[in-house]
């Protein structure tokens, strides 16, 4: 290797690593506050508070040196040794939210605090579900909702456009905000996902109504950002607060419905009209049954996915427009191709 060329790597990565140690926890959680222009000054000073008594062992360490054992979960069990369930639970969302900032920022690759909350002790008859609605009826006033805020043109078209498509498709929100010019293939249909929840990628089709939203937004897109819902923030691309402001300003609350209920949304109607569950939970990528059964199972059920996401692109529209809901399309009524 040439000296000069090998001096200048190693200069690179000497200031690579000291990059890395400038951001520290106490500066991406700045940087994280900074971002929430949706919250109120009360709850901004109550998770500065948090931040100063309960993880000020973390504060000043590199970000990417932090690990789940040795660092995040002592957080979490001193709340618990003082009998502060409730303290614990506000200490683990507020370190969950910071560290998916950082991976969105690309500060780290992978966040420790994956499952952090599973720490935490269940009470009984505690429930953990999402805002979501389930029946035809109230689909057409949420559905309805959303449609007719996107014709006031009260908000940008691409928090507009991902807020139609989260109707559409039923992903997980970090999934859709994040999504890539790069990983979408608008020609023959299919939406790439190459890192989700489970830390498996998967392929998606979409219907053509999606289709239709985002070659718009292509359109309208900055060649040189690579996502396909650009943002002001940090992450270059849209949060997940623009899209629940969103909401709120149509009209539904947030006891209504959340962003995470459209996927409870989707199956909750999909399965009563006869679709298989065993289709929803492909679209919705659950990793189903033990070690010996993902090994085997992959199959990715191509055909009926494409005809269910179809299916319940046409349903949204009919529920919005108050009309009666589409027949279950042939090759997933039938069942041969995924029984």
């Amino acid at each position: 290797m040439n000296p000069n060329q090998q001096k200048r790597q190693e200069k690179e990565e000497i200031k690579r690593l000291e990059d890395l140690d400038k951001n520290t926890f106490r500066i991406v959680a700045k940087e994280y506050l900074a971002t929430r222009q949706d919250i109120t000054p009360k709850t901004m000073q109550g998770d500065t508070n948090r931040l100063v008594n309960h993880a000020e062992s973390i504060l000043d360490l590199p970000i990417s040196d932090i690990r789940r054992k040795d660092h995040l979960k002592p957080l979490i069990d001193l709340p618990l040794q003082n009998k502060s369930l409730e303290q614990a639970k506000r200490v683990a969302g507020l370190l969950s939210r910071i560290f998916q900032y950082a991976v969105d920022c690309g500060y780290i690759d992978s966040s420790p605090d994956e499952r952090l909350s599973s720490l935490l002790p269940r009470q009984m008859g505690e429930k953990n579900h999402h805002a979501a609605q389930t029946t035809e009826g109230s689909c057409r006033t949420l559905f309805s909702k959303i449609w007719e805020y996107a014709e006031a043109k009260q908000s940008g078209p691409f928090v507009t456009g991902a807020m139609k498509i989260a109707c559409y498709v039923p992903l997980r929100c970090s999934n859709l905000r994040g999504a890539k010019w790069e990983d979408v293939d608008l020609e023959e249909g299919i939406w790439h996902f190459p890192r989700t929840k489970n830390g498996r990628s998967y392929d998606l089709p979409i219907s053509r109504q999606v289709k239709e939203i985002l070659s718009h937004l292509r359109k309208y897109s900055n060649e040189d950002i690579p996502f396909c819902f650009p943002g002001t923030t940090k992450s270059g691309h849209i949060s997940d607060g623009s899209l629940i402001k969103y909401l709120r300003n149509s009209g539904i609350t947030k006891e209504e419905q959340s962003l995470h209920g459209f996927r409870s949304t989707f199956q909750s109607i999909a399965l009563e009209h006869g679709i298989p569950k065993v289709l929803t939970e492909r679209i919705l990528f659950h990793v189903a049954g033990g070690a010996t059964e993902q090994a085997y199972n992959r199959t990715t059920y191509l055909g009926p996915t494409k005809a269910v996401m179809q299916w319940w692109a046409d349903a949204v529209d009919a529920m919005r427009d108050g009309k009666q809901l589409p027949d279950i399309p042939e090759i997933v009524r039938l069942g041969g191709a995924y029984q």
